[in-house]
């Protein structure tokens, strides 16, 4: 009996952290995967500031994942990407503007017009907020040469 116990607990340490194991690569595949660094796009526009989505409430569009802070955010994208998704597939917006496509850091972001933008360094934001309207036209026409 007692070798029977033993090995019932040995299978079962065993199995939990083959379990483990495997939950531990998913989390670090997804965390690598998701868009936006894991921030939640419909935060910029309701809560109007960077907030981390959960795995959980994650949804993919266009060949990227999002995660959403909840369900009703996750269900807000899923009915209108566009509306929350950042201009220039989140790119730096004001490297945009000069034609070169930069990571953008998720935490730096201005709303303008309906849009989310996000930038590289403070610096690149503190100069699109000086002119929204010059930077995201030079932007636009950038992004629309850059993606032909």
């Amino acid at each position: 009996m007692k070798y029977l116990n033993r090995i019932l607990t040995y299978s079962l340490i065993f199995f939990s952290a083959l379990t483990f194991s495997v939950y531990a690569q998913k989390a670090e595949h997804h965390k690598k995967s998701v868009a936006l660094d894991g921030y939640c796009p419909v935060a910029y526009h309701v809560l109007k500031k960077a907030v981390k989505g959960k795995p959980e409430f994650s949804s993919k569009y266009d060949g990227k994942t999002y995660d959403f802070v909840n369900a009703k955010a996750k269900m807000m994208f899923e009915k209108n990407p566009s509306k929350f998704l950042p201009k220039y597939s989140g790119y730096c917006a004001t490297a945009m503007s000069m034609g070169k496509k930069l990571k953008s850091n998720p935490k730096l972001f201005t709303l303008y017009k309906g849009n989310t933008y996000l930038f590289s360094t403070k610096k690149a934001k503190m100069m699109f907020d000086k002119d929204p309207a010059m930077y995201s036209a030079k932007a636009d026409k950038e992004f629309t040469l850059l993606n032909k």
